[in-house]
């Protein structure tokens, strides 16, 4: 070849070495880069797989538990008065060895109440005014009363007294028509609970301090007084 021709070919192009040089640098920033791009891709996307996965579950969880039926035995409380939903309530209560549920007598004379005798009574006496527990243990023990006073020139003392073997257990004060306004008519409710340990033959029995203003017309499935064996042992 001639010697000029090969001198002018050898500057055009470039050298091996010039050809295989590339700065260290540039190429590891081109690797960094792109990893690092993988690496946010990829943990993206697991976490929206991780939430998807948890939102599918609670869903299943959800179904599942509006699915399951009522268990046997178990009956939504009915709509209604309180002496309705409690009396259903006792019935399908697993105290049922000994239990009690009355209303007040219609016709009350005399502070020491008297109950209707067509309550439910089991496991349990009624007699004169008194429950004669038959079963020893722990009782539960709730009276209510719905009072009606219309009122006098001066104020009026309620009372309600639980009375376990003719002994005060608990008791219950309020005073109404403190205005003393005659024409007033007063709606007052008391109540009372009592947790005791009975012995067989204790009696129950419930005292009202103005027994005359106990109502028994307006509200007359109100007026209860209700036992229940909680504990045997």
């Amino acid at each position: 070849m001639d010697p000029g021709l090969q001198q002018a070919l050898t500057g055009v192009a470039p050298s091996r070495d010039t050809a295989m040089h590339v700065p260290a640098g540039s190429v590891a920033s081109h690797l960094g880069t792109t990893s690092r791009g993988y690496f946010y891709f990829t943990t993206t996307a697991l976490a929206l797989c991780l939430v998807f996965a948890v939102a599918t579950i609670m869903m299943l969880v959800v179904q599942k538990t509006d699915s399951i039926p009522n268990p046997p035995g178990k009956f939504p409380l009915k709509g209604g008065n309180c002496s309705e939903d409690i009396s259903c309530v006792m019935e399908r209560s697993p105290f049922r060895k000994s239990w009690a549920y009355l209303q007040v007598s219609k016709h009350i004379n005399k502070s020491k109440l008297s109950w209707n005798k067509d309550g439910v009574v089991r496991g349990v006496i009624y007699q004169d005014g008194n429950l004669v527990i038959q079963f020893p243990g722990w009782y539960v023990i709730i009276c209510q009363l719905q009072f009606l006073v219309k009122c006098p020139e001066h104020s009026v003392d309620l009372k309600l007294e639980l009375l376990i073997n003719q002994d005060v257990k608990k008791q219950t004060l309020v005073t109404v028509c403190e205005s003393g306004a005659q024409t007033k008519n007063i709606y007052q409710n008391l109540s009372q609970f009592l947790l005791e340990y009975l012995q067989v033959n204790t009696t129950i029995s419930v005292k009202v301090d103005k027994f005359q203003y106990v109502d028994t017309n307006t509200f007359p499935l109100e007026n209860v007084l209700s036992i229940f064996l909680y504990s045997s042992s």
